[in-house]
């Protein structure tokens, strides 16, 4: 079962994102018709078939707490290792996955808001009236208004939104008296009075055909296409959309490290025997600010060990903090940063002996390393470069013996998340995926902004209440965490 957790984990981390990205896209970009229609409901019936999976995985196995699913992780990483562990596996595994769930998360949060708000404040369909004038040799004129009525207002100001039926007449198409036609039309500021023109839509050989209008004449080509949002709304959601996918590949990268595929050791690589002493922080000065850039870590293995990184601290404007899996190796306590909660990963890690192995980077950032551990298992981290500086400066490279036959498994500490998903969480995914569903049908109304909120808010709001009034979980106890001295 622990195996099936790790894929259903994977697989609700690939098919739930794009899932999210191909109904926010399908309803904002794609016109009505039997397109638009197929690609959100696959993509409502994958966001639902993800809540399923993963409420059978947790119903199958029980829900674990975080610390429990790490011990899962090392205990289905572990593998009995020949001899002392002297020699180094000839291959590394790669490693893709910790970036591909932080990466995810990063785009979902975004992801959801967009598609809610677009939702709520769309069309669902574009009308009887519309559909049979886009069918025919339609035109689209500026037309006086001659009567309107039932105006409905979104504020008390006289320059609010409003919405209200509008008259016009449409030209005859043999000559004589005008056709009246009668739409309903949304007016951003204000009402339109009698004697002011609004671009109406109509077929000049069948007036009887009706006419629909708005205050823009993109507005009636959005209308008669039957899309969700106008064309300049759809296209300033798309860009604050990309903008934020941007950014969440940019934060999957930043914590995470770019992903890694598998690489094979050389004898250019760097190569230390080291023990796992614990967590500390580490505090990592800019580059050139002193001769001991990079080298200060502290022993605060308490609040805030996993706070990522920080500026303006104690050791010097612009430095940088974090925590950090300490190692002791002969060259002195070397900070190993992790993709994971590094309080939870140092109760099970500390003591374990191994080799720290990485290939020589540039002289910025963050060189991808790897904790290969005697007892069969590799954790992929990142060493500061200005380490990886200082043991380069510090000791001649050692000749190491590569084993080709040695084999490791990859230790990935957040790979069985699936189970530790609370129920408030998954009640709340599945009030959003129906909500979802309701918002892409074909009916408009009132509704559709209160239903849009609740479905964004769901799984957090559910997660909150479950956790105010459900009963405490145990927790499985941990060893205390040792933390090294400072390098």
């Amino acid at each position: 079962m622990s195996a099936g957790a790790v894929r259903v984990g994977r697989g609700v981390t690939v098919v739930g994102v794009a899932g999210l990205v191909v109904l926010a896209g399908g309803w904002l970009l794609l016109d009505a018709g039997s397109l638009r229609t197929a690609v959100v409901w696959a993509a409502v019936a994958a966001l639902a078939g993800c809540v399923v999976a993963l409420t059978g995985t947790v119903l199958r196995a029980g829900r674990v707490t975080p610390a429990r699913g790490y011990e899962l992780a090392l205990d289905a990483a572990r593998a009995p290792a020949p001899g002392t562990g002297t020699a180094l596996p000839a291959v590394l595994h790669g490693s893709r996955w910790p970036w591909a769930r932080v990466t995810a998360v990063a785009l979902a949060v975004p992801t959801v808001l967009v598609l809610f708000c677009t939702l709520g404040a769309g069309t669902p369909d574009r009308g009887a009236v519309a559909g049979r004038i886009a069918d025919a040799d339609f035109v689209i004129k500026e037309l006086p208004v001659v009567a309107v009525g039932g105006v409905e207002r979104a504020g008390s100001s006289s320059r609010a939104s409003s919405e209200a039926d509008y008259t016009v007449r449409l030209p005859a198409p043999h000559g004589g008296a005008g056709v009246p036609a009668t739409f309903r039309a949304e007016v951003h500021r204000g009402v339109r009075q009698v004697g002011d023109t609004l671009p109406v839509a109509y077929v000049p050989q069948r007036p009887d055909l009706g006419a629909v209008g708005a205050d823009t004449r993109s507005a009636v080509e959005a209308q008669l296409a039957g899309r969700t949002l106008p064309y300049g709304t759809a296209a300033v959601a798309g860009v604050l959309w990309g903008v934020a996918a941007l950014a969440a590949f940019c934060v999957g990268t930043a914590v995470t490290g770019p992903p890694r595929g598998g690489r094979r050791v050389g004898k250019d690589w760097t190569a230390l025997r080291a023990t796992v002493a614990g967590v500390a922080e580490h505090v990592e000065r800019p580059t050139g600010d002193d001769a001991r850039t990079g080298a200060d870590t502290g022993t605060d293995a308490g609040t805030g060990a996993d706070a990522g990184a920080g500026s303006g601290s104690r050791s010097g404007k612009g430095s940088a903090r974090y925590a950090c899996l300490m190692l002791h190796t002969d060259t002195g306590d070397v900070p190993l940063r992790l993709a994971a909660s590094h309080r939870r990963a140092a109760p099970l890690l500390t003591g374990a002996a191994g080799w720290l192995l990485w290939k020589p980077a540039g002289p910025r950032g963050k060189a991808p390393a790897d904790f290969v551990a005697d007892d069969g298992w590799q954790l992929p981290g990142r060493l500061p470069a200005a380490e990886a500086a200082r043991i380069a400066a510090a000791r001649t490279p050692d000749a190491f013996t590569v084993d080709t036959a040695r084999h490791t498994r990859l230790l990935e500490l957040g790979s069985h998340w699936a189970r530790t998903v609370p129920a408030g969480v998954l009640l709340g995914a599945a009030v959003s995926v129906v909500a979802a569903g309701a918002l892409v049908l074909p009916v408009d109304g009132g509704w559709r902004a209160w239903t849009a909120v609740a479905g964004a808010v769901a799984p957090l709001l559910c997660w909150m209440i479950t956790g105010l009034f459900g009963a405490p979980r145990a927790t499985t106890p941990a060893a205390p965490v040792e933390a090294g001295p400072a390098a």
